[in-house]
């Protein structure tokens, strides 16, 4: 069955503002698109495309003053959503290293006490997501972009975002290389207020998706963006002041998809069935 997903983004500008936008759907996952991506805005600017250091694709533009509406769809195969298996980057090095919201060194000591001995890598990060998923209470009114993984423990609290950062900064504190990962929800779920976000851990020669969050592998994703942590991965970045006023993304099975259009009650649909 195939899904679709899709982005409905909108801010207000007091004035022109400069922004970079990370809206398009992984390179990884380009094999399985039947269409799009389509984007647009609202009022329509120019769009200007360009890859950053970890491969992602960015969009540049200009916000006019106003109101400015972000949305994009693409019709995806496959319901089973596996990962595609990425090749071996030529440097792991930055997905070992500190970074801005993965602080390794205070964690160190920690992750070592309590993960270094077990038997491979894969075992290694299933038990960090465990442990992740049993540290920290899920609580959106909590969003702090400045917190990281350590003051993410400290509080026992947080969004996936930092469910993500304390993963990833125990894997890199016992040598197994991760990164931070962001894009569309599990198909099949409610549209959410944000791209969530995930982890992908470098073992048996590829990466591989899980998440904190829940505890466990997380196979139903479609990355946008990856890198080092949030910083890296920003969905929107604004150079001047805006007011953001809604964020809508989805991943429904076509039929829901459709029934959404026309205005029918997708949780009934769905009940229905």
């Amino acid at each position: 069955m195939p899904f679709r997903l899709g982005f409905r983004i909108a801010y207000r500008f007091a004035q022109s503002t400069p922004m970079v936008a990370m809206l398009d759907v992984a390179d990884s996952e380009a094999h399985r698109l039947l269409s799009g991506p389509t984007a647009w805005t609202s009022p329509q600017v120019p769009l200007h495309r360009y890859r950053d250091r970890f491969g992602n694709t960015c969009t540049r533009l200009l916000a006019p003053a106003g109101l400015l509406v972000l949305r994009g769809e693409a019709l995806v195969r496959d319901g089973s959503f596996r990962p595609a298996v990425a090749p071996a980057p030529e440097d792991l090095g930055p997905f070992l290293q500190p970074s801005r919201h993965c602080e390794v060194r205070p964690l160190l000591h920690h992750a070592q006490a309590r993960f270094g001995d077990l038997p491979s890598d894969r075992v290694r990060v299933q038990a960090i997501c465990a442990h992740v998923a049993r540290s920290i209470e899920y609580v959106p009114e909590t969003a702090d972009c400045t917190r990281g993984a350590l003051r993410a423990l400290q509080d026992g609290q947080g969004l996936c975002r930092d469910f993500a950062h304390v993963a990833i900064a125990l894997c890199r504190g016992v040598g197994v290389p991760a990164r931070y990962c962001t894009g569309y929800p599990p198909p099949g779920t409610t549209p959410e207020p944000r791209f969530p976000a995930w982890i992908e851990a470098w073992f048996d020669g590829r990466w591989h998706a899980f998440d904190p969050r829940t505890g466990g592998a997380c196979p139903a994703r479609v990355p946008v963006a990856r890198g080092r942590d949030a910083a890296d991965v920003a969905t929107s970045c604004t150079f001047g002041l805006c007011e953001p006023e809604s964020v809508e993304v989805w991943a429904l099975e076509e039929a829901a998809a459709a029934a959404a259009a026309a205005g029918i009650d997708v949780a009934a649909l769905a009940l229905a069935s």
